[in-house]
């Protein structure tokens, strides 16, 4: 059976001032290469994401989900308005098929001073620390990809994701923090999940998980295997995005959160936080000439910001 790899980014830290050589990316690159040209997933240590901050947003957002849902609820998301905001129970459904997904989630987009700053003492800050923390590890990741697809221009995924560093730039990049809640049996219906089985739509993600469990993923054989927690460990995937500028080389893999028997019997809650990557709105995605460029493309092009706005409206449209 199939495993998630396990990568290790000591040799592109940037740690006390070191600089890595074209080696040590290239090193790197190799090994994400093996990894999301399969799987698609991978857990990544020494990825230089300060644990502490990691841990803040963990127990911020934790007080916020937690707080009654008249609370909650003044920060509902409009989606016809923004992205931006509270997402309460089946508000968002991943998967047609999904009885109903239990979970909730708080999304922030793009900046968030310009919205109602929440409530919750440290929520905002806590989040967006850890968000500003995420940055340089993506641009480190988008460069590995680059030089990974055998790339002209190693920063081609940096350049065309202005958004990361200047808010003016457009782009649905989501950092959000979801919160599966405690479970009751009367709530446990069939075809009851944490959230449907689903694709990412942008670049690549980002995944905080805590030590619950219950993330699966899809293999290429279609067996679905468990993505078990490793402490101090990030895990990163690809999205629809990029299987389109790889001409499907990194395929965007299917994933779902299930509920385990573990977390039944515990009758306990679940976290998790995760930073969507997107290209910036205006980028045109059409397969890129790579190393592993195939004759024959099976991908046309489309506009990153076109396609990300109708797979969310679509979750919406229950």
């Amino acid at each position: 059976m199939e495993t998630i790899p396990l990568l290790d980014f000591k040799l592109i830290s940037t740690k006390n001032g070191r600089v890595p050589s074209r080696d040590d990316w290239k090193f790197v690159a190799d090994e994400l290469d093996r990894a999301l040209s399969t799987i698609g997933f991978a857990y990544v240590i020494n990825h230089d994401i300060d644990h502490v901050k990691i841990s803040e947003a963990f127990e911020t957002s934790k007080h916020f989900f937690e707080k009654p849902n008249a609370v909650k609820r003044k920060y509902l998301k409009n989606p016809t308005k923004a992205h931006h905001g509270y997402v309460c129970p089946g508000q968002e459904i991943l998967h047609p098929d999904s009885r109903h997904e239990i979970r909730e989630s708080y999304d922030f987009v793009a900046d968030p001073t310009s919205f109602k700053a929440c409530e919750i003492e440290n929520f905002d800050s806590a989040n967006m620390e850890l968000k500003n923390e995420c940055k340089p590890v993506i641009k480190k990741i988008l460069k590995v990809l680059g030089i990974s697809l055998g790339l002209d221009d190693d920063e081609f995924f940096v350049k065309n994701s202005k958004n990361i560093d200047d808010y003016s730039t457009a782009s649905y990049s989501t950092f959000r923090t979801i919160y599966y809640p405690r479970i009751s049996d009367d709530d446990v219906a069939p075809n009851t999940v944490r959230c449907g089985e689903h694709s990412d739509y942008g670049i690549l993600t980002i995944l905080f998980q805590d030590n619950v469990g219950g993330l699966q993923v899809r293999t290429v054989d279609r067996e679905w295997i468990s993505a078990t927690p490793i402490p101090g460990s990030v895990l990163i995937n690809t999205g629809d995005l990029l299987e389109y500028w790889s001409n499907g080389y990194f395929p965007a893999t299917k994933h779902r959160v299930l509920i385990p028997e573990m977390e039944l019997n515990r009758k306990t809650s679940r976290q998790s936080i995760v930073y969507f990557v997107q290209p910036d709105n205006c980028a045109m995605v059409t397969p890129l000439a790579t190393k592993n460029h195939v004759d024959k493309t099976v991908y046309g092009s489309i506009n990153a910001g076109d396609y990300t706005k109708q797979r969310l409206d679509s979750t919406y449209k229950y």
